[in-house]
């Protein structure tokens, strides 16, 4: 399951803005947050990402995908790429007005250098008719609710019902802070962002969620959840390597012994044979 759906999130737009309390952001329950790299380099990120990995936090970046007049740039993009995968972290996309006008020209990009990453799309509240988003319909769609600039997003549930239209699978709304908007603005059912922890006067606690609601059309798995996936590095052929020299326990094939039956084999095989199943089956579903 992607983050965007499983955790709530802040944007941070200046490292030097008042965001270094990540320990409070992570107690009212923003167990995500996204950096700007598009106007402050990682390096200035140094001390917020340090201080997210002490508290559990996830911390990855974002940017606008725009440059110049308003031009979408292929280089801010692979740019933002980049730093998400040097992170080891996922990423945010803010593309807007500058995807107007192109079809599924951009889209199909953006979709085609994200690949399988775990990535949302930032965007206006109310979906430009002359874009094709069938492309992203995978990814978490994000608007921007943002009532004090735009007045489709006086109605996030209209936003969020005009998405689904589009193909779109889960729309996740990023709630405004700045300006005269204030929590009480919004219904804040997780999952959702802020924008920005700038904005919030360190009062993070005043945007914790209310409950919970399933933002995509169709339901998740049951008890799916967010986890780490095992890997290669999980250590059950180095465990039962072990096990197998201690006293006492079988290695030797008996007679009956057939390779294609389990139920053959000594029990530290079937062991190892069980615990990488799990551990692969654990992986498919994370």
């Amino acid at each position: 399951m992607s983050i965007f759906l499983a955790t709530n999130h802040l944007f941070l737009r200046n490292p030097h803005g008042g965001v270094e309390d990540i320990a409070e952001m992570r107690k009212a329950g923003f167990t995500a947050i996204f950096c700007n790299i598009g106007d402050h380099p990682p390096s200035e990120w140094d001390l917020i990402r340090h201080r997210a990995a002490h508290e559990g936090v996830l911390c990855g970046p974002w940017l606008r995908t725009a440059e110049g007049d308003n031009h979408f740039s292929r280089a801010r993009l692979l740019y933002l790429i980049d730093v998400a995968d040097n992170w080891g972290m996922p990423l945010i996309v803010n593309s807007e007005s500058e995807l107007k006008g192109s079809g599924s020209g951009f889209t199909e990009y953006i979709a085609s250098v994200l690949g399988n990453r775990d990535a949302a799309i930032s965007m206006e509240a109310w979906p430009f008719a002359n874009v094709d988003w069938t492309p992203l319909a995978d990814y978490p769609i994000m608007p921007q609710i943002f009532p004090a600039e735009s007045e489709t997003a006086k109605n996030p549930e209209a936003c969020r019902e005009e998405w689904y239209k589009y193909g779109v699978e889960c729309v996740v709304f990023t709630f405004g802070a700045y300006g005269t908007q204030k929590p009480t603005d919004y219904d804040l059912f997780s999952p959702y962002g802020v924008y920005s922890a700038d904005d919030c006067g360190q009062n993070y606690r005043a945007w914790s969620s209310e409950g919970k609601l399933n933002p995509c059309v169709s339901e998740p798995d049951e008890g799916e959840d967010l986890m780490a996936k095992i890997g290669s590095q999980h250590g059950i052929t180095a465990f039962v390597n072990w096990l197998q020299q201690q006293p006492g326990v079988p290695v030797e094939h008996l007679p009956n012994h057939d390779p294609n039956n389990p139920g053959t084999w000594p029990w530290p095989e079937r062991l190892e044979r069980t615990l990488n199943m799990l551990a692969a089956d654990h992986d498919e579903r994370n």
